[in-house]
């Protein structure tokens, strides 16, 4: 879940929320979604729970070089920052399935050495739209034949987009498998990891991507 401490989601008070369509997708895929705050332990996540999902958020830095968190009203708060990143390397000991959204595939590449385009907005003339601050838009991605997604997807499929930053320099344990036309990595896997840049619980790719992850939780039962 997202933290908002600045008080423009409720006056005067931090919030936890995650959109709906998260636990949706989940339940539809057949698996029991639960939210779980920044506020528990990590080991104590890993051991609860079969499959991990790192949902969307706000805005990250450049690289993790000790920056912390990136700046600006859409920078997403240090501390759920800290905490992903936490559960990111119990969920890797644990062996468990995880599936990283938007800003949980940004997350994933950073934390294990990868690089993010901060504003693809900068790159001007040519940069397709890929939508972000929290306007949605939707365009084709092209899936590479090795992915975990082709059985399901096949070699491209229109998807949900939300975001204004992107996977640079992909990191080591991952590789890129699906990319936009304007050459955006759309997403990454390795390690039995999948992240999207989309948001497939937002459009038709939904069974094929959470179908994935619980695919994998089953498969560790």
């Amino acid at each position: 879940m997202s933290l908002d401490a600045s008080g423009r989601l409720r006056a005067g008070a931090q919030v936890l929320y995650v959109r709906r369509r998260y636990a949706e997708a989940v339940r539809t895929a057949g698996g029991l979604p639960l939210l779980v705050p920044p506020d528990a332990d990590p080991a104590d996540v890993v051991r609860v729970c079969h499959g991990i999902v790192i949902s969307g958020g706000g805005d990250l830095p450049a690289a993790f070089d000790g920056a912390g968190a990136a700046a600006g009203a859409g920078a997403e708060d240090a501390r759920r920052i800290d905490w992903d990143r936490r559960l990111l390397d119990r969920a890797r000991s644990a062996g468990r399935p995880l599936l990283g959204v938007c800003y949980g595939m940004q997350l994933m590449n950073l934390h294990y050495g990868g690089t993010l385009l901060p504003d693809l907005g900068a790159d001007g003339e040519g940069a397709l739209d890929h939508g972000g601050a929290g306007r949605a838009t939707e365009h084709a991605v092209a899936i590479r034949a090795e992915s975990a997604l082709f059985p399901a997807l096949g070699a491209s499929a229109r998807v949900c987009s939300r975001h204004h930053q992107a996977v640079a320099r992909v990191a080591a344990p991952f590789r890129a498998s699906a990319t936009a036309p304007d050459g955006v990595i759309e997403a990454i896997e390795g390690g039995g990891w999948l992240g999207v840049e989309w948001h497939p619980e937002a459009d038709a790719t939904a069974p094929a991507v959470y179908g994935w992850l619980l695919d994998r939780v089953r498969e560790r039962a």
